[in-house]
């Protein structure tokens, strides 16, 4: 009975943690259609602006996106296009 309500409680556990981190924000996956989609194009509107502003960020759990929102002032047109593009996809208003 015991040994149950363990098991019963890690599963409750393990379920809630992997919620919890897909509610932190995990980026939506990009389209497998032969490319990365609407995430090539902000990588590549952005790539200088990446390579000027945040030469020192080490990638990974949005610390570009983090760079680049600290340097939005500085940021090509391009770049903030793309950027305004990616979030009305990806965020539509209704």
């Amino acid at each position: 009975m015991i040994a149950k309500l363990v098991r019963i409680a890690a599963f409750g556990a393990a379920i809630a943690a992997s919620s919890l981190a897909l509610a932190q924000g995990a980026p939506p996956t990009p389209p497998s259609e032969g490319g990365t989609g609407g995430f090539g194009k902000l990588r590549e509107a952005c790539r200088t602006d990446v390579e000027r502003l945040c030469k020192d960020v080490k990638p990974g759990h949005g610390q570009i996106r983090e760079c680049l929102a600290a340097h939005q002032a500085e940021l090509s047109d391009g770049c903030k296009a793309a950027i305004q593009e990616a979030r009305e996809h990806h965020h539509p208003r209704q």
